[in-house]
């Protein structure tokens, strides 16, 4: 049986999704409130999927989204909302993140596990546009999501954003993305630009 965690700031949402799962043969392992219950319930037990709200007080949906990829990048990640946006979010789509719209049915839920557990790609790389400090220049690049975490938080870098999936790089790029980080840590930033393009 598939098992999985729900997450919602509103009580009767997560018992009226729960009783849907449970109509689908899905077994629901525990229940929470904001992005830090996800997070803690995920490091739990690791269920087959986590549903959970997108906007909640305090600890949102990408609160959880961001720190469960984290540390699990394979885990698989289904949106509740009633925000029509989030499809077009490039976060989620990138990390693979799957959404269903509020209100939903019972249909409706039942494809999208169905999608969810069927759907490989949850390794896939992501496009990402960065900028140095004191570089007008606006380079873009193919990284995995761990390696955009890497770029974002290293001291020469002014802005770092995801725009969109990239396609599935090889390992040998990806090998050679990583040495360039590991040189741009030490200030040594000719690699990770030769594998960039300028595009502003």
């Amino acid at each position: 049986m598939v098992s999985c965690i729900v997450i919602d700031d509103d009580q009767n949402t997560v018992d009226l999704f729960c009783e849907l799962l449970s109509m689908i043969k899905v077994d629901v392992l525990a229940r929470g409130y904001d992005g830090r219950d996800a997070v803690k319930l995920y490091e739990k037990h690791v269920p087959d999927i986590v549903f959970t709200d997108l906007q909640m007080p305090a600890y949102d949906g990408l609160y959880a989204v961001e720190n469960i990829k984290d540390k699990y990048p394979d885990a698989k990640i289904i949106m509740v909302t009633g925000d029509i946006n989030a499809t077009e979010s490039e976060l989620l789509e990138s990390l693979n993140v799957h959404v269903i719209d509020k209100p939903f049915d019972i249909h409706t839920i039942k494809q999208t596990v169905t999608d969810v557990l069927l759907d490989e790609d949850s390794k896939s790389s992501i496009k990402i546009q960065y900028m140095f400090k004191e570089d007008d220049s606006v380079y873009s690049c193919v990284v995995t999501y761990e390696q955009y975490k890497n770029l974002k938080i290293l001291p020469i870098i002014q802005e770092c954003k995801i725009i969109g999936p990239g396609q599935n790089s090889l390992e040998s790029y990806t090998a050679s993305m990583q040495k360039a980080l590991d040189l741009a840590c030490k200030n040594n930033t000719t690699n990770i630009r030769k594998l960039s393009e300028i595009v502003g």
